[in-house]
């Protein structure tokens, strides 16, 4: 059984208003103006679940026209880099379930900010456990380095569980992952660096191989 966009969509925005009416955070504010975010179901058996940080691109003027987790509702480089993940794990973007660890949206975007990620950490993390309860044994991909150190610890970095070696510039072939009981989400997690980062010749030549440890 898949979440009800309505449901899931009122309870992100009673944390994010109950964070707002409380918090005392003044150094990125919450932006109660946009509406949270849906999640993206793709339209065949989900094989995969992709979690991505919060909606808050730099762009403050396209902002409004995120409506869907990673705007995977639409064509653009972060749906190909996906859906090339897919295809290397015998799958297609119809088999993924994303959704953020935050909903909603901030001032700026919160990466540069992490302090207020953290403080606002326990009531959205409760909601993804609930959230991805109904989708017990799927695979978990992490996306970016920020949400990775959120659910495990705080200078956690995707190259380790990619066994890089600063010496060589490349990996060591000693792959690994989050296992679920270490880290807060409870689940197994595979670490995979956002979009951009993937033009790096470590991630971009790394890849491939990474991907088989999700199979």
């Amino acid at each position: 059984m898949e979440w009800d966009a309505k449901e899931l969509g009122e309870k992100a925005r009673n944390i994010r208003d109950n964070l707002k009416v409380n918090d005392d955070i003044d150094f990125n504010r919450i932006d109660i103006n946009l509406d949270v975010v849906k999640p993206y179901l793709g339209s065949d058996v989900i094989k995969i679940i992709v979690i991505g940080q919060d909606p808050t691109i730099k762009n403050e003027k396209t902002r409004k026209n995120i409506t869907c987790t990673l705007n995977l509702d639409k064509e653009n480089s972060l749906k190909r880099y996906i859906s090339d993940i897919c295809t290397n794990l015998g799958l297609t973007i119809e088999n993924v379930y994303a959704t953020n660890l935050f909903k909603y949206f901030y001032t700026i975007p919160p990466a540069q900010t992490m302090d207020v990620l953290y403080a606002h950490l326990e009531p959205n993390l409760e909601l993804l456990k609930e959230e991805l309860s109904q989708y017990k044994g799927i695979p978990i991909i992490t996306l970016g380095e920020p949400v990775l150190q959120l659910l495990t610890h705080p200078k956690a970095k995707v190259r380790e569980y990619w066994d890089y070696n600063p010496k060589t510039g490349e990996s060591n072939g000693n792959f690994t992952y989050s296992k679920a009981n270490e880290n807060k989400l409870g689940r197994d997690l595979y670490p995979f660096p956002h979009q951009p980062s993937i033009r790096k010749m470590f991630y971009g030549g790394t890849i491939d191989k990474y991907i088989r440890i999700v199979k």
